[in-house]
């Protein structure tokens, strides 16, 4: 390449950065432009020559007029970024190109990008796991599991019993995975040595196991109990020693039930998107080890991500991002168009396939703030050009919240808060809240005489005001509110609204006190696009620090509160997120999930004293030939 970029930390303490851009042509660089992918926020004023103009990751820096660069020379300059202390190699410059005005800055030219130096301290790195694989390895750990002499031999010759409609979806997934992993199918018979009845004293998500040396019995008194039977079945089978075609699973009985009714992963498909094969092999990947709720992001800033009829231009425009669309690139393709968008047919087929294994999807859609895909898509609805408020949303956008004084705000609303409630089944709708910026709505004539209209003084509670119309609307619909922590923000929304805390556990704690139901995701804990090492070349973002396996199979959800505090019965359970700023394809999502899925998913499902971080090492090495099998491109642990 003809051109090349160093960054350098230059003080750790201010965040102060250093930019060198090397010219390694043979001819003068001149009028020139470097167009970057850079996820921290450049203060402006603090360049030491040149000016930048940064939407998002989207950054175009362009040095003093008279400014060239001669062959074999550089560019320096400094600034300051809002950030915490950058830990790793994909906190720096992620793509860049020159263009300059020889041809009008049409054509790009790419730049070589050196990892950035960074001044980091000594850090022990977090060691691999040496625990010895163990036999009969079940993840999340069994409120109860007995080992019993013998083993049953599962061949071609068993066949399935099941003759409940409630465990008939169970059954179809037991006998897919097991002609996948043995390479034979097991027929339907009522004479089948593996039976599933219907055990209608047991708690819904409840099961029991037994496997005898003659018969294998599932019992539960749900679908969602069989499918949780059958994951632990597949495990079982997948670890057990395999003879001529004929599987030996050891005989065990093993009683079973979760501590939590909620148990949840967040996938972000705005800021990447992912296909719906990718996510439908998810949601398979989280029945096996027992969640029941696949909570999907599908609008942000970066893109809008689900077909409204009665706004096409939603996704004709918001669903796209890069040169010659309404939206910047952000997190790289700089130089090309991407994007994409789920079809509501499309949806359906993923709710379908989710409720075979008992698995409820719960959609997001983000308001009023991370809106800018919405808000580039219906200008004519949702921009206010006479709104002179001030802001910069956490993700560096200007232009970003809904106004809650726009009529077509509520036109927006009203509309698509009614195709997703009659798309989804989930009696949950997720309308995010959260992060909407200091100084939105403070410099607004219409959003002045709304409050005044309603009698508030602080501009939060216009957020409550929308809010609040939002829940009405749901509650219409039957559906219930879910929001990140700030959605209590303006303090008017209903204690039927559910709370995810996530920035850390005080909110959590604050909102069970104040009698709202929480879901607990605190960040430090549950959030996997998050580096699982200290080394600087480990994959992922730092912005919350480093979370390791372990401190993912540690999390105790308001440990502080006593096991037996009434207050606990408002936790309604854990989940965990992938935010996709920088997961681009499958191998990431495999990478930043596992193993550290498994850990809280025992997290969610496991009782205290049942957990056991020495003990779940072992369970883990006993999982190697599944997630093998499932193809997962696991980090290695």
């Amino acid at each position: 390449m003809s051109f090349k970029i160093d960054l350098a930390v230059v003080d750790a303490q201010e965040m102060r950065l250093s930019l060198t851009l090397h010219n390694l042509s043979d001819t003068v660089l001149s009028g020139w432009l470097l167009t970057m992918d850079f996820a921290r926020y450049i203060f402006p004023e603090s360049l030491s020559k040149g000016a930048i103009n940064q939407i998002g990751t989207f950054s175009r820096l362009r040095p003093p007029a008279a400014e060239v660069i001669a062959p074999n020379s550089s560019y320096q300059v400094e600034f300051k970024i809002k950030s915490a202390p950058l830990s790793n190699y994909e906190c720096g410059i992620r793509e860049a190109f020159i263009c300059d005005a020889s041809d009008n800055y049409q054509k790009t030219t790419a730049v070589r990008i050196n990892p950035i130096s960074l001044k980091l301290p000594v850090q022990k790195a977090v060691g691999k796991i040496t625990a010895k694989a163990a036999a009969g390895a079940v993840i999340p750990q069994p409120a109860s599991q007995v080992s019993v002499l013998g083993v049953f031999e599962l061949s071609a010759d068993t066949q399935i019993n099941s003759q409940y409609e409630q465990a008939a979806a169970a059954a179809d997934w037991l006998s897919a995975e097991i002609t996948e992993s043995a390479g034979f199918t097991l027929d339907r018979s009522v004479c089948g040595r593996i039976s599933m009845v219907l055990d209608e004293q047991m708690p819904d998500c409840a099961y029991s196991l037994s496997v005898n040396p003659n018969s294998v019995l599932i019992k539960a008194n749900s679908q969602q109990g069989f499918v949780h039977a059958c994951a632990t079945l597949i495990q079982l089978i997948a670890g057990a020693e395999q003879q001529d075609n004929v599987c030996l699973l050891p005989c065990l009985k093993i009683d079973d039930l979760p501590r939590y009714q909620y148990r949840g992963l967040m996938l972000d498909c705005a800021r990447h998107f992912h296909s719906i094969a990718t996510v439908k092999r998810l949601i398979k990947q989280l029945a096996l080890y027992k969640y029941n709720y696949f909570h999907w992001h599908l609008t942000d800033d970066e893109g809008w991500r689900i077909e409204i009829k009665a706004f096409p231009e939603l996704t004709e425009i918001g669903a796209w991002r890069g040169p010659g669309t309404a939206l910047e690139p952000q997190f790289s393709h700089l130089t090309e168009k991407y994007g994409g968008y789920y079809t509501q047919q499309e949806i359906r087929e993923v709710i379908s396939y989710a409720e075979q294994f008992a698995i409820t999807v719960i959609p997001e859609i983000d308001i009023p703030g991370h809106c800018r895909a919405a808000v580039k898509s219906l200008p004519h609805l949702l921009a206010d050009p006479q709104d002179k408020s001030d802001y910069l949303s956490i993700q560096a956008y200007t232009d970003n919240v809904l106004s809650p004084a726009l009529p077509g705000t509520y036109q927006f609303l009203d509309k698509v808060l009614d195709e997703v409630c009659d798309l989804f089944p989930s009696p949950y709708i997720h309308v995010g809240a959260d992060e909407v910026p200091q100084g939105v709505w403070s410099n607004c004539e219409k959003c002045r005489l709304l409050m005044a209209e309603q009698g508030y003084r602080d501009t939060k509670e216009l957020q409550g005001f929308l809010l609040r119309y939002v829940e009405n609307r749901l509650q219409k619909r039957g559906k219930r509110m879910l929001g990140w922590e700030e959605v209590k923000h303006g303090d008017k929304v209903s204690k039927e609204t559910v709370v995810y805390s996530w920035i850390d556990e005080q909110a959590g704690l604050e909102c069970i006190q104040n009698g709202f139901d929480v879901v607990m995701q605190p960040n430090r804990y549950t959030y996997f696009d998050l580096v699982q090492d200290y080394a600087p070349q480990e994959p992922g973002v730092d912005w919350a620090g480093v979370l390791p396996l372990e401190q993912a199979y540690r999390y105790e959800p308001l440990q502080i509160l006593e096991q037996d505090d009434p207050l606990r019965q408002r936790i309604l359970g854990v989940q965990c997120a992938l935010w996709s700023e920088v997961v681009l394809n499958q191998d990431r999502i495999d990478h930043m999930l596992f193993p550290r899925l498994l850990a809280n998913a025992e997290v969610s499902w496991s009782q205290p004293q049942k957990r056991c971080w020495q003990d779940f090492q072992s369970r883990l090495q006993g999982q190697r030939k599944l997630l093998a099998a499932q193809g997962i491109n696991f980090r290695e642990f």
